[in-house]
C-alpha cells in the first residue's frame, strides 16, 4: 500500500497504543527457559507518524528497519517512506524526570513497529498481525539494546493482560498463554528513588554462568509455584512463590556482587509481609519497581498507608488491551484515553499520606 503525504492525510490521523508492562515473576530464570509471569500495565505509549527529520532513538531506528523489511517480506512497500517518521510520548513512563521501569524502550519499539504496520493496512489488533509485531519489535530490541532479552516486556505492550512466557512461548506464532490472579488478592507497584540498567545487569548475569545456578534454580521454581498457584485459584501459593522470588533475588544479588535487593526493596517487602502479603523486587532489580501482593483491600490501603516517604504506590492495574489503534482525538498528552473513551479507572488510587503531590 502506498500513501501520499499531505495535511488531513492518514499521516495525520493515525496514533497507536501500547501499555507499559511489570514484571512479576521469574526474571532472569526465564532467560534460560523457565517460567515467567509479565502484566501489561495501564501506562500507555503514544506513537504517531510525522513528516520530519529522521529518528534520532535507536530503538525508533531499529524498529523502523525491522518493520520495512517485515513489510518488504509481505511484499507491501511504503512510498515516500524517508520523508515521515515515528514520534513516540513515553512521559507515562516517568515521574520528576526519573523512569518507573515500566518497559519504555519495548513500548517505544512495539508502538514503532504497529505504527509502521498499520500504515501499510495492517491491523494491528488481530492475532496474526500482533505475532509479527512481537517478532519484528523482539528483532528491534535486541539489535537496540545490544543484547536479548526474555521477550517479555515485548510481549506485554503487543497482548496486554497478565501473560505467561518461557521456552519460547512468547515468541511460538500465537497468543502467549494468559494468567488470572487468584481471587482476593490486590497488585500494587511500588515506586523507588533508584533506576537500573537492565541491560548491565543481564549482561553482568550472562557473564557469570554457571555461578548463578543455585540462584537461578530458586528463582525459576518460585516462578513455577506462582504459575500453579494462579492456575488452581490458591491465593497463599502465589504469596509463598513471592516470597521464594525476593530470596533468590538476595541470593542472585550475592553471586552478581550487587544488591539486587536494595534497601528500599527490603522495606517494601516488610511492609507487603507485616499485613499477610508477599513483595520482590520487578524486573532486574536493583531499582525501578518493586511488586506487592497483598491477600484483600483492607490490607493494601494499609501497605500503601504505611510506606514511608519516598516510596509510593503508582496508581496503575492490569491492562487487558494490548496494542491498538485509535484516533488522535481520543488521546491526551500522556499516551491516556480521555474518560468515556474506553477507559477504566484504576482500582487504587490511594495518595500516599506524606506526599499529595506524587502521582504516575
Amino acid at each position: 500500500m502506498s500513501c501520499e503525504l499531505h495535511s488531513g492525510s492518514v499521516v495525520d490521523q493515525l496514533m497507536v497504543r501500547v501499555p507499559g508492562k511489570a514484571m512479576l515473576i521469574g526474571e532472569y530464570a526465564v532467560l534460560d527457559g523457565s517460567d515467567a509471569v509479565v502484566a501489561a500495565v495501564d501506562s500507555y505509549a503514544l506513537a504517531s507518524l510525522r513528516p520530519g527529520a529522521a529518528a534520532t532513538s535507536p530503538f525508533v531506528q531499529a524498529a523502523l528497519r525491522e518493520a520495512a523489511s517485515a513489510l518488504l517480506r509481505l511484499g507491501r512497500s511504503l512510498s515516500k517512506s524517508d520523508h515521515v517518521q515515528v514520534e513516540v510520548d513515553t512521559s507515562a513512563f516517568s515521574h520528576e524526570g526519573q523512569k518507573l521501569g515500566l518497559g519504555s524502550s519495548a513500548a517505544v519499539t512495539v508502538s514503532t513497529v504497529g505504527c509502521y504496520f498499520a500504515w501499510a493496512g495492517l491491523a494491528v489488533e488481530t492475532s496474526e498481525v500482533r505475532t509479527l509485531i512481537a517478532e519484528t519489535a523482539q528483532r528491534a530490541h535486541d539489535s537496540a539494546q545490544g543484547i536479548a532479552g526474555s521477550g517479555a516486556d515485548i510481549l506485554a505492550s503487543t497482548w496486554g493482560g497478565l501473560r505467561r512466557l518461557g521456552a519460547g512461548l512468547a515468541l511460538a506464532g500465537k497468543e502467549p498463554p494468559p494468567l488470572r490472579l487468584p481471587a482476593g488478592l490486590v497488585l500494587h507497584l511500588v515506586g523507588t528513588t533508584q533506576s537500573a540498567s537492565t541491560a548491565q545487569l543481564v549482561a553482568r548475569y550472562r557473564a557469570a554462568q554457571s555461578a548463578v545456578v543455585p540462584a537461578r534454580q530458586q528463582l525459576a521454581n518460585a516462578a513455577a509455584m506462582f504459575v500453579a498457584g494462579c492456575e488452581a485459584g490458591n491465593a497463599a501459593q502465589v504469596l509463598a512463590a513471592v516470597r521464594q522470588a525476593a530470596k533468590g533475588y538476595r541470593q542472585l544479588g550475592t553471586v552478581l556482587g550487587c544488591p539486587l535487593l536494595t534497601d528500599e526493596h527490603a522495606e517494601v517487602t516488610a511492609t507487603a509481609a507485616r499485613l499477610g502479603g508477599a513483595a520482590k523486587p520487578s524486573g532486574a532489580g536493583g531499582g525501578d519497581l518493586a511488586v506487592a501482593l497483598l491477600p484483600d483491600v483492607e490490607a493494601a490501603q494499609r501497605f500503601a498507608a504505611a510506606l514511608p516517604r519516598p516510596l509510593w504506590v503508582l496508581p496503575l492495574q492490569i491492562s487487558d488491551r494490548g496494542i491498538h489503534a485509535m484516533p488522535a482525538q481520543h488521546a491526551d498528552t500522556r499516551g491516556q484515553p480521555q474518560l468515556g473513551e474506553g477507559s477504566r479507572l484504576p482500582l487504587s488510587t490511594i495518595e500516599h499520606p506524606n506526599d499529595s503531590s506524587r502521582g504516575a
